[in-house]
């Protein structure tokens, strides 16, 4: 019969092993994703573009509740950090919220391009890195219910004062102008950890409205948000 100390000691380090085992942060298979449009990765438009706005899908990524930002935004937030690698070269992307099941992070204007391997790291542990493809441009559209699916977030101009969200409610007329929000355009040439710099991208951009072609007025960073494009369109007649 056993003592009831060595049952006490084998319960504790069950107990032990069990909470250690938990804590390893684990981040999902094919669960890096474009946070505007949440496209799945292999899918045309599912590749991260190079600062863009991604989320990571996983469980024990994050702390419990996720740190207020200011810029310059750094590369740790809560104690998370996460690192982007191919071969010998590393960069780090910068972590705007975080949390237990979901990190969302800007993937840096100098990250590699092609095949890289993602880590999570928390303060005690890592994850297993993960391959994600970084691309030059792959843009995605927010949307009203945050999944990626539905009405995207577009907002009708009025007046620089009135700009409501396009709806069923505040249908656009033809000619009018529309700001759509997203993310993936493209790199930066200023850091992507300080207050964006406005201004067209390099990047060659066309929208089409009801399968017409969409003059472009606008294609670049907005004002507020770091990692978060806008396209200014105007309707087709």
């Amino acid at each position: 019969m056993r003592s009831t100390s060595t049952v006490f000691l084998q319960v504790s380090l069950a107990c032990l092993c069990g909470t250690a085992s938990a804590q390893i942060p684990l981040v999902y298979y094919r669960g890096v994703l474009n946070s505007a449009s949440y496209m799945s990765p292999g899918l045309p438009g599912g590749a991260i573009a190079r600062g863009s706005v991604f989320s990571i899908f996983g469980s024990n990524i994050g702390p419990a509740s996720s740190p207020s930002l200011a810029f310059p935004l750094q590369t740790t937030l809560g104690n998370i950090s996460i690192t982007v690698a191919s071969g010998s070269t590393v960069v780090n992307a910068i972590p705007i919220y975080v949390s237990p099941s979901q990190i969302n992070a800007i993937m840096p204007s100098n990250a590699p391009l092609g095949m890289v391997s993602l880590t999570v790291r928390t303060i005690n542990s890592r994850s297993s890195p993960v391959p994600v493809r970084v691309t030059d441009s792959s843009f995605g559209i927010f949307t009203a219910n945050g999944g990626g699916v539905g009405p995207g977030i577009l907002q009708n101009f009025i007046a620089a004062d009135t700009q409501p969200i396009n709806s069923l409610q505040q249908a656009a007329k033809p000619g009018q102008v529309l700001t759509l929000w997203g993310t993936g355009l493209g790199a930066v040439t200023f850091p992507d950890n300080v207050a964006p710099t406005p201004g067209n991208l390099p990047v060659q951009t066309e929208v089409f409205v009801g399968g017409k072609s969409a003059p472009v007025l606008y294609n670049g960073r907005s004002p507020c948000c770091s990692g978060v494009d806008q396209i200014a369109l105007q309707l087709p007649a």
